[in-house]
């Protein structure tokens, strides 16, 4: 599982697309802590200075995210965001200020109560106490069973 973070804008609760023109702009303004991965076709950016051309933002569909980002990146994608009039919100729905301090956005409330809804419905027994559930079962079946056969067995 990973750890996923984006750069978003929301305006009374509606996500609203950030263009390439935008990010381009931005880029600009940033100057060079963030560009695009050169053979992308402008669909990642990466931090030239890491030398890691694996850790990237993907900017797709007018939506910028990154998966498993290391605090570096998690930092100039925080002052991309200022550029781009955006934020920068974990898995958690939590608005990054900085590496060290966030809140909750009021135009993530409803999402993120919607998501410990459902994640509460979907709560299921660990893998291990499944099976051993089962095993149980089946022993507390087979005794039983056991003790039919022999109490129609004695009766006959």
């Amino acid at each position: 599982m990973g750890y996923d973070v984006q750069i978003l804008r929301t305006v009374a609760g509606r996500s609203q697309p950030i263009s390439s023109s935008e990010v381009d702009r931005a880029l600009r303004e940033m100057n060079g802590r963030l560009a695009f991965l050169p053979g992308s076709d402008n669909t990642q950016l990466y931090m030239p200075t890491l030398d890691d051309e694996r850790e990237v933002i993907v900017c797709e569909d007018g939506e910028l995210w990154a998966k498993n980002p290391g605090e570096p990146l998690v930092e100039a994608m925080i002052e991309l965001a200022r550029h781009l009039g955006a934020r920068v919100r974990n898995d958690d729905f939590e608005t990054l200020r900085s590496l060290t301090d966030s809140y909750l956005h009021p135009d993530d409330r409803a999402e993120r109560d919607a998501a410990i809804a459902a994640a509460s419905r979907t709560r299921t027994m660990p893998r291990g106490r499944k099976v051993a559930t089962g095993v149980k079962l089946l022993f507390l079946g087979v005794v039983l069973v056991t003790a039919l056969v022999r109490h129609f067995q004695g009766a006959s």
